[in-house]
């Protein structure tokens, strides 16, 4: 029985399951990403402009207020760390469940913790970068708040929280990332879990926007702008080999 652990908050291990693929994988990652990282950049840009879009008038402003005030805390160092490990592992617990998988330890001390699961992959490794759980957990809150008959300023209370708990993610997934080697990118491969995280994390947010303000928000319009910049990233690259090549002729 193969037992893997990993140090401080981004523990991940499992039990009776192991890496497959080798240097196929290794191989074949890098370009998966390469060819991944046009839409993933022009996804961000999309959620980006999206945001922007918003601006800070109506209840857009107490959206951006929460995400302001998250993020100007988390600058100021007050990050509340073990709130994050305690979502980072719990989204992974979820992952493996869904999966139909077990899990057989959750530690969390502080701002270090450890789950112990029957399997992993890349899923489950990279699930806790791009689940917002504490946006989504608050969104089911709140549905269950509005059944039984919100209070007043509810709905704006509810956009300042889940600003908030956006940001909260953004910040610490980033830090996560930037900081310190995160062990659970090596299922995917580096290069091809940042395209995947970066890709995944437009489109939550971009998800989340479109739910909350509906009318301000279009998918269409962003999807469309990310297949602009993906065709015509590759379409370009394929007419200049095909001229290439002609010339060589």
């Amino acid at each position: 029985m193969s037992r893997r652990r990993r140090k401080a908050a981004r523990s991940l291990s499992w039990r009776g399951a192991r890496r497959t693929g080798g240097p196929l994988r290794a191989a074949l990652s890098p370009a998966a990403a390469a060819a991944l990282a046009p839409t993933a950049l022009a996804a961000l840009w999309a959620a980006a402009s999206a945001v922007g879009g918003l601006g800070a008038r109506g209840e857009a402003a107490w959206f951006a207020g929460g995400a302001a005030a998250v993020a100007l805390l988390d600058l100021a160092g007050l990050r509340l760390r073990p709130l994050y490990v305690f979502a980072h592992e719990l989204t992974h617990a979820i992952a493996v469940w869904a999966g139909g998988g077990k899990v057989y330890s959750f530690v969390v001390r502080g701002d270090s913790g450890r789950v112990d699961l029957s399997h992993a992959g890349p899923f489950v490794a990279l699930a806790p970068y791009w689940v917002p759980l504490y946006a989504v957990f608050l969104a089911g809150a709140y549905r269950l708040l509005l059944w039984y008959g919100a209070p007043p300023h509810s709905r704006e209370a509810f956009l300042a929280v889940m600003g908030g708990a956006l940001a909260f993610h953004l910040c610490h997934t980033a830090r996560s990332l930037f900081e310190t080697h995160q062990s659970d990118l090596d299922e995917a491969g580096p290069a091809l879990s940042l395209a995947l995280i970066a890709l995944l994390n437009a489109a939550v947010l971009l998800a989340a926007l479109k739910c909350l303000f509906p009318e301000r928000v279009g998918l269409g319009a962003a999807a469309h702008s990310v297949w602009s910049v993906t065709e015509g990233f590759w379409g370009g690259g394929w007419r200049l080999l095909r001229d290439a090549a002609g010339g060589a002729r």
